[in-house]
């Protein structure tokens, strides 16, 4: 079976099916760009016409629907025309659909839905279809096409009665140089999206009470073990312990803080169905968050949720990390933001 991921040109992608809103781009322009340059790595490595399948199929799940509306000119090749765009929901029985597609669009609903539900033998499958090297890209570019559609929907709510709309500040340097310096079409997903998460990391906005919190309720609803075995150390300095962690799974009916429950229930709805995230939650988050804190935050769990990836492609044991009585390893990161080390005291 030959491969289905290839080169295609950015210059036929809409880069308005992954524009975020100008008011996150205003206050976080390293990161926001650095997630331009990811998804313009995905729709350069997976095949337009199905890259935009499953971007549709995306929107349809989590209640996009001006994402379901849109369409990306990289994709218009082939045999994807509207009535087969329409007959979307029937793929598993359509004649519209190749096998492959089906393969491919009952793992992103799979990826999607319940990532821990994934099975051995799905990744085979579509390994045999899409290649064994090309899978982890493959994996990649489906989380971009579904996060950033999350965060588009979920900093819209938040920060648009906030912040006024503006044009993103021109990149700072370390942003420049390494669009110069790294010509990222010929780097692994992996790697691209790297760059975007070390910029989230380097935020500043944020507690570290809140982001662990938020980072623990990510990898419990992920069902990623390893990020369920690390704990912050700046959390665990600032008063983050067992008891308190124990509280995410039931944090409506504990005794958190409420800004954190407001914190919580942002992270909910963002990983599970953003068009779920009212203006009352909005409201709430606007009273105990700046608008600064609240970019951070969303970034932060498109940041956490690539855990996902390592979830799909069962690569998120955590056999290897060193743990204490209570089996949990602490980490850091260092000043760019990269994790500095891993340490069981």
């Amino acid at each position: 079976m030959t491969s289905n991921l290839v080169s295609a040109d950015i210059g036929l992608a809409d880069h308005s099916i992954w524009r975020l809103p100008g008011q996150l781009c205003a206050l976080r322009p390293d990161a926001t760009q650095l997630l331009d340059r990811v998804n313009e790595h995905a729709w350069r490595t997976a095949e337009p016409a199905l890259l935009e399948l499953m971007r549709l199929r995306v929107a349809c799940l989590i209640g996009n629907r001006a994402g379901e509306a849109a369409r990306s000119p990289a994709a218009r090749t082939g045999d994807l025309s509207e009535a087969k765009i329409n007959d979307l929901p029937a793929y598993p029985t359509s004649t519209h659909f190749s096998p492959v597609e089906r393969e491919c669009l009952a793992f992103a609903e799979q990826f999607v839905m319940d990532v821990s539900g994934m099975t051995t033998a799905a990744l085979d499958v579509l390994a045999h279809q899409l290649g064994r090297t090309e899978l982890s890209d493959f994996v990649g570019a489906l989380y971009a096409i579904e996060f950033t559609q999350r965060l588009q929907m979920v900093a819209q709510v938040l920060l648009a009665p906030v912040v006024e709309a503006a044009a993103a500040p021109a990149p700072t340097s370390a942003v420049a140089d390494t669009a110069k310096s790294e010509p990222h079409l010929d780097l692994p997903m992996r790697k691209v999206l790297a760059t975007y998460q070390d910029a989230v990391v380097r935020g500043q906005a944020l507690d570290s009470v809140t982001t662990e919190l938020v980072r623990l309720r990510c990898a419990r609803t992920h069902r990623c073990r390893i990020c369920q075995t690390l704990r912050l150390a700046d959390a665990q300095a600032a008063g983050v312990d067992e008891t308190m962690t124990a509280k995410i799974d039931f944090y409506e009916r504990s005794d958190l803080p409420e800004r954190f429950k407001v914190a919580l229930r942002i992270t909910d709805a963002f990983i599970t169905r953003p068009d779920s995230l009212s203006e009352t939650v909005a409201e709430q988050a606007r009273s105990f968050f700046s608008s600064e804190q609240l970019a951070e935050l969303c970034l932060d769990i498109t940041k956490w949720s690539t855990q996902k990836i390592n979830v799909a492609l069962g690569t998120d044991g955590a056999d290897r990390l060193p743990t204490n009585k209570a089996g949990v390893s602490f980490f850091g990161f260092d000043d760019a933001g990269r994790v500095a080390g891993f340490w069981a005291n």
